[in-house]
């Protein structure tokens, strides 16, 4: 129960449905990227996503210098907001 409390703590803050929307538009995508495009701090931005990927919504891999991100696109949760997110 707290799991299910944690992640829906996390889809109900809007910058993070914002990364969300954006990783839905075009993925992936790199922390830095996402954080011009929702207008917000490298600092914050990384701090959502790591939210959003502890309730396993995203994944991030790095590459060299860049940490990219994506959908988890397996996750049962994540599949119910992505047709909402794309309005």
């Amino acid at each position: 129960m707290r799991e299910l409390t944690k992640c829906l703590k996390a889809l109900a803050n809007e910058r993070r449905l914002l990364i969300l929307r954006e990783l839905v538009r075009r993925e992936p995508l790199t922390i830095h990227t996402l954080a011009k495009r929702i207008g917000v701090s490298l600092k914050s931005t990384s701090k959502h996503i790591q939210k959003l990927v502890e309730c396993d919504f995203i994944e991030r891999e790095q590459k060299s210098s860049f940490v990219w991100c994506r959908l988890n696109r397996k996750h049962g949760m994540l599949q119910s907001f992505l047709s909402h997110l794309k309005k």
